[in-house]
Protein backbone atom coordinates (compact mmCIF):
# COMPACT_ATOMS: atom_id res chain seq x y z
CA UNK A 1 0.00 0.00 0.00
CA UNK A 2 1.40 3.25 -0.99
CA UNK A 3 1.57 6.55 0.64
CA UNK A 4 2.41 10.12 -0.73
CA UNK A 5 2.13 13.51 -0.39
CA UNK A 6 1.51 15.64 -3.71
CA UNK A 7 1.82 18.70 -2.63
CA UNK A 8 3.05 20.81 0.80
CA UNK A 9 -0.32 20.59 2.23
CA UNK A 10 -1.09 17.65 4.55
CA UNK A 11 -4.87 17.61 2.86
CA UNK A 12 -2.69 16.70 -0.70
CA UNK A 13 -2.02 13.18 1.20
CA UNK A 14 -3.23 10.07 0.01
CA UNK A 15 -3.07 6.39 0.26
CA UNK A 16 -5.11 3.30 0.11
CA UNK A 17 -6.90 0.25 1.34
CA UNK A 18 -6.79 -3.31 1.16
CA UNK A 19 -10.77 -4.99 1.52
CA UNK A 20 -12.45 -8.25 1.74
CA UNK A 21 -15.78 -6.76 0.77
CA UNK A 22 -17.24 -4.40 -1.77
CA UNK A 23 -19.59 -1.85 -1.95
CA UNK A 24 -21.94 -4.49 -2.82
CA UNK A 25 -21.67 -6.46 0.29
CA UNK A 26 -20.22 -9.32 -1.77
CA UNK A 27 -16.55 -10.83 -0.97
CA UNK A 28 -15.01 -12.72 2.34
CA UNK A 29 -16.84 -12.39 5.35
CA UNK A 30 -16.56 -14.90 8.56
CA UNK A 31 -18.97 -15.34 11.39
CA UNK A 32 -17.57 -16.29 15.29
CA UNK A 33 -16.28 -19.17 15.42
CA UNK A 34 -13.43 -17.18 13.26
CA UNK A 35 -10.06 -16.46 12.99
CA UNK A 36 -8.40 -13.58 10.81
CA UNK A 37 -4.51 -12.88 10.83
CA UNK A 38 -2.21 -10.31 8.56
CA UNK A 39 1.38 -10.86 8.75
CA UNK A 40 3.04 -7.32 7.07
CA UNK A 41 5.24 -4.60 7.90
CA UNK A 42 5.34 -0.89 7.25
CA UNK A 43 7.82 2.49 7.09
CA UNK A 44 7.13 4.12 10.05
CA UNK A 45 6.81 7.80 8.67
CA UNK A 46 5.73 10.46 10.80
CA UNK A 47 1.92 10.87 10.71
CA UNK A 48 1.52 7.42 9.15
CA UNK A 49 -0.72 4.70 10.70
CA UNK A 50 -0.69 1.17 9.11
CA UNK A 51 -4.00 -1.07 10.68
CA UNK A 52 -5.53 -4.51 10.50
CA UNK A 53 -8.93 -4.17 11.50
CA UNK A 54 -12.77 -6.06 11.54
CA UNK A 55 -15.58 -4.48 10.81
CA UNK A 56 -19.84 -5.82 11.23
CA UNK A 57 -22.31 -4.67 8.53
CA UNK A 58 -23.35 -1.28 9.87
CA UNK A 59 -25.87 -0.47 6.89
CA UNK A 60 -28.97 1.64 7.37
CA UNK A 61 -27.93 2.73 10.99
CA UNK A 62 -27.74 -0.54 12.36
CA UNK A 63 -24.78 -0.44 15.26
CA UNK A 64 -21.80 -2.87 14.25
CA UNK A 65 -18.47 -3.73 16.12
CA UNK A 66 -14.89 -2.45 14.67
CA UNK A 67 -12.11 -4.80 15.68
CA UNK A 68 -8.82 -2.87 15.56
CA UNK A 69 -6.47 -6.02 15.93
CA UNK A 70 -3.17 -3.14 15.11
CA UNK A 71 -3.25 0.33 14.93
CA UNK A 72 0.28 1.60 14.37
CA UNK A 73 1.45 4.98 14.79
CA UNK A 74 4.33 6.24 13.16
CA UNK A 75 6.97 8.82 13.94
CA UNK A 76 9.80 8.08 16.58
CA UNK A 77 11.17 10.89 18.92
CA UNK A 78 9.88 13.63 20.61
CA UNK A 79 6.60 15.35 19.71
CA UNK A 80 5.15 12.51 17.86
CA UNK A 81 2.47 10.12 18.39
CA UNK A 82 4.11 6.74 18.36
CA UNK A 83 4.90 4.96 21.61
CA UNK A 84 6.54 1.27 22.47
CA UNK A 85 4.27 -0.89 20.59
CA UNK A 86 0.65 -0.53 19.06
CA UNK A 87 -2.75 0.04 19.74
CA UNK A 88 -5.77 -3.22 20.08
CA UNK A 89 -9.26 -1.46 20.59
CA UNK A 90 -12.47 -2.79 20.20
CA UNK A 91 -15.58 -0.84 19.33
CA UNK A 92 -19.05 -1.51 19.83
CA UNK A 93 -20.40 1.62 18.01
CA UNK A 94 -24.52 2.64 19.08
CA UNK A 95 -24.96 -0.78 21.41
CA UNK A 96 -26.36 -0.37 24.69
CA UNK A 97 -26.15 -2.68 27.64
CA UNK A 98 -28.86 -4.32 29.50
CA UNK A 99 -28.83 -1.78 31.97
CA UNK A 100 -29.58 0.83 28.90
CA UNK A 101 -26.32 2.32 29.55
CA UNK A 102 -23.28 2.75 26.20
CA UNK A 103 -21.55 -0.27 26.08
CA UNK A 104 -17.72 -0.13 26.67
CA UNK A 105 -15.08 -1.18 24.45
CA UNK A 106 -11.72 -2.62 25.19
CA UNK A 107 -8.28 -0.85 24.44
CA UNK A 108 -5.03 -2.17 25.33
CA UNK A 109 -0.89 -1.21 24.13
CA UNK A 110 0.49 -4.49 23.14
CA UNK A 111 4.01 -3.15 24.18
CA UNK A 112 6.24 -5.76 21.23
CA UNK A 113 9.76 -4.26 22.08
CA UNK A 114 9.06 -6.59 25.35
CA UNK A 115 7.56 -9.70 23.45
CA UNK A 116 8.66 -12.53 21.39
CA UNK A 117 11.98 -11.68 19.42
CA UNK A 118 11.55 -8.06 20.59
CA UNK A 119 11.64 -5.74 17.31
CA UNK A 120 9.53 -3.13 16.10
CA UNK A 121 6.13 -3.22 13.52
CA UNK A 122 8.46 -1.28 11.19
CA UNK A 123 11.42 -3.30 11.33
CA UNK A 124 10.57 -6.73 10.25
CA UNK A 125 7.28 -8.30 9.29
CA UNK A 126 4.93 -9.49 12.37
CA UNK A 127 1.75 -11.61 12.14
CA UNK A 128 -1.80 -9.87 13.93
CA UNK A 129 -4.42 -11.71 14.72
CA UNK A 130 -7.60 -11.85 16.26
CA UNK A 131 -10.01 -14.98 17.12
CA UNK A 132 -13.70 -14.18 17.83
CA UNK A 133 -15.96 -16.78 19.13
CA UNK A 134 -19.53 -16.36 20.70
CA UNK A 135 -17.93 -16.41 24.24
CA UNK A 136 -14.41 -14.43 24.15
CA UNK A 137 -12.35 -12.57 21.64
CA UNK A 138 -8.58 -12.40 21.51
CA UNK A 139 -5.85 -10.83 19.94
CA UNK A 140 -2.57 -11.96 19.44
CA UNK A 141 0.97 -10.64 18.47
CA UNK A 142 3.16 -13.01 16.56
CA UNK A 143 0.93 -15.76 18.65
CA UNK A 144 1.63 -14.35 21.82
CA UNK A 145 -1.85 -13.24 23.09
CA UNK A 146 -2.29 -9.22 24.06
CA UNK A 147 -5.73 -8.76 25.10
CA UNK A 148 -8.75 -11.02 25.52
CA UNK A 149 -12.18 -9.92 26.59
CA UNK A 150 -16.01 -11.09 26.41
CA UNK A 151 -17.25 -10.66 22.87
CA UNK A 152 -20.01 -8.53 22.43
CA UNK A 153 -23.41 -9.68 20.98
CA UNK A 154 -23.28 -8.11 17.55
CA UNK A 155 -19.51 -10.19 17.07
CA UNK A 156 -21.05 -13.23 18.49
CA UNK A 157 -23.50 -13.33 16.29
CA UNK A 158 -22.59 -10.98 12.55
CA UNK A 159 -20.16 -11.76 10.13
CA UNK A 160 -16.83 -9.88 9.72
CA UNK A 161 -14.98 -8.28 6.86
CA UNK A 162 -11.28 -6.94 7.09
CA UNK A 163 -9.38 -3.98 6.08
CA UNK A 164 -5.74 -3.12 5.93
CA UNK A 165 -5.18 0.17 5.32
CA UNK A 166 -1.80 2.85 5.68
CA UNK A 167 -3.45 6.01 6.55
CA UNK A 168 -1.48 9.36 6.60
CA UNK A 169 -2.89 11.43 9.78
CA UNK A 170 -6.61 10.87 9.47
CA UNK A 171 -8.77 12.41 12.18
CA UNK A 172 -6.12 12.31 15.19
CA UNK A 173 -4.03 15.87 13.56
CA UNK A 174 -1.09 14.00 14.23
CA UNK A 175 2.24 16.27 12.34
CA UNK A 176 2.86 14.38 8.92
CA UNK A 177 6.68 14.38 7.75
CA UNK A 178 7.39 12.22 5.19
CA UNK A 179 10.60 13.86 3.79
CA UNK A 180 13.13 11.69 4.89
CA UNK A 181 11.04 9.40 2.47
CA UNK A 182 10.46 11.26 -0.42
CA UNK A 183 7.09 12.34 0.77
CA UNK A 184 6.32 8.68 -0.03
CA UNK A 185 6.23 5.50 2.29
CA UNK A 186 5.13 2.08 1.92
CA UNK A 187 3.13 -0.82 3.79
CA UNK A 188 3.98 -4.55 2.72
CA UNK A 189 1.53 -7.04 3.38
CA UNK A 190 2.89 -10.48 2.70
CA UNK A 191 -0.58 -12.41 3.65
CA UNK A 192 -4.38 -12.13 5.22
CA UNK A 193 -5.76 -15.60 6.20
CA UNK A 194 -9.46 -16.22 7.11
CA UNK A 195 -11.00 -19.28 8.82
CA UNK A 196 -14.37 -20.13 9.61
CA UNK A 197 -15.49 -22.67 11.98
CA UNK A 198 -13.57 -25.91 13.01
CA UNK A 199 -15.36 -25.91 16.40
CA UNK A 200 -16.75 -23.71 19.62
CA UNK A 201 -13.15 -22.43 20.72
CA UNK A 202 -10.83 -22.85 17.60
CA UNK A 203 -8.59 -25.00 19.48
CA UNK A 204 -7.28 -26.05 15.83
CA UNK A 205 -5.44 -22.89 15.47
CA UNK A 206 -3.26 -23.61 18.78
CA UNK A 207 -3.70 -20.25 19.98
CA UNK A 208 -3.86 -20.29 23.88
CA UNK A 209 -3.71 -18.19 26.26
CA UNK A 210 -0.35 -17.85 27.52
CA UNK A 211 0.55 -19.16 31.11
CA UNK A 212 1.48 -17.18 33.73
CA UNK A 213 4.76 -16.41 35.69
Amino acid sequence: IHAAKKGGDDRDAGSGLISSARFDGSGVWAQAPCYFECRFTAQSAPGTWPAFWLLTGMDQGVPGDELDIIEGYGGVGRKHPNHPGYSVVTHFWGQKGVDGKKLDGYNTRAEIMKLGGKSYWSTTFHTYAAKVTAEETAYYFDGIEVLRHRSGPVSASQPFFFLINYAIGGISGWPIDLSRYGNATDMWVDYVRVYQGGGKDLSEFKLERPAKN
